[in-house]
């Protein structure tokens, strides 16, 4: 039950309904019997300013955010984590006595999502858009020491902006077929895919092959045309489930000081309300 002493915890975006984040925090903090909830509240890009300093000053403890404001929210913040600033993109924020920091957990859930089925190290990797996600994703391909990295996006000028901050190639689509013919990892960052457009995808069935590995940052629906069909062509994937619940985990243990979040009970519960959806 909520009282005076309860520590609030958010996710802003827009869209937001059908973010998975308060169900799979919300578990974790019952499980461990913390004094604290979490929440969604949808905020555009004219409100992000305004929200921010709602976060200021409700005392909310911890904020999640989502697409479209990962690079925009970083200039009203007061500080941000070196590993945030160096990939341009902030995903989580924590509020410290009014002080709101931003850090990005996006990568740590995103490698560890992929390195449950395949090394990194060594490989190289086609990534698929080039927005708030993909840059932290890239960072940490880089981390993990991919031989090569390939940012592929609709619009090239994108790719070439953060290709170019990255020192990594880049292209277009219509290179997909080129780029991936040499590729073992395929990253899918953008939303295509996502409910309730379950139909889409940027990567024709015969391109997929057995040994390349195929990942998707999308989570809703759990299992993506992209990745259905990956796994009709024997490739072995990771499903974008794992991504949110890596990253949610290193969030939850920013915002609570829990040392280990209660990692199974956070799965359950997200897996249970993706099956609703």
């Amino acid at each position: 039950m909520l009282n005076a002493t309860t520590k609030i915890c958010a996710i802003i975006g827009d869209p937001v309904a059908h973010s998975m984040s308060p169900a799979m925090h919300n578990a974790g903090y019952e499980v461990l019997g913390l004094n604290f909830a979490y929440t969604a509240f949808r905020v555009n890009g004219e409100q992000l300013h305004r929200a921010v300093e709602g976060i200021r000053a409700l005392g909310i403890r911890g904020v999640s955010v989502t697409v479209p404001h990962k690079i925009a929210v970083m200039e009203y913040l007061d500080e941000i984590d070196a590993t945030a600033l160096k990939i341009g993109a902030v995903n989580t924020i924590v509020n410290t006595d009014g002080k709101l920091k931003g850090y990005n957990t996006d990568w740590e859930g995103a490698m560890r999502s992929v390195e449950e089925g395949t090394s990194i190290e060594g490989k190289t990797v086609v990534m698929l858009g080039a927005g708030g996600a993909a840059r932290g994703i890239g960072f940490g391909l880089l981390q993990r020491k991919a031989k090569k990295l390939v940012i592929l996006n609709r619009t090239a000028e994108k790719a070439r902006e953060l290709a170019s901050e990255m020192g990594v190639e880049y292209g277009n689509l219509d290179e997909l077929k080129e780029r991936l013919a040499e590729a073992d990892i395929l990253f899918q960052t953008t939303s295509i895919g996502m409910h309730p457009h379950e139909s889409e995808t940027l990567v024709p069935k015969e391109l997929l092959r057995p040994d390349l590995f195929v990942t998707d940052a999308v989570y809703n629906p759990f299992e993506t045309r992209l990745i259905r069909e990956a796994r009709e062509a024997r490739c072995a994937v990771a499903l974008g489930y794992r991504m949110l619940l890596w990253q949610g985990v290193t969030q939850f243990e920013l915002y609570t000081g829990v040392k280990e979040a209660p990692v199974e009970v956070m799965e359950k519960a997200l897996i249970e309300h993706l099956s609703k959806k």
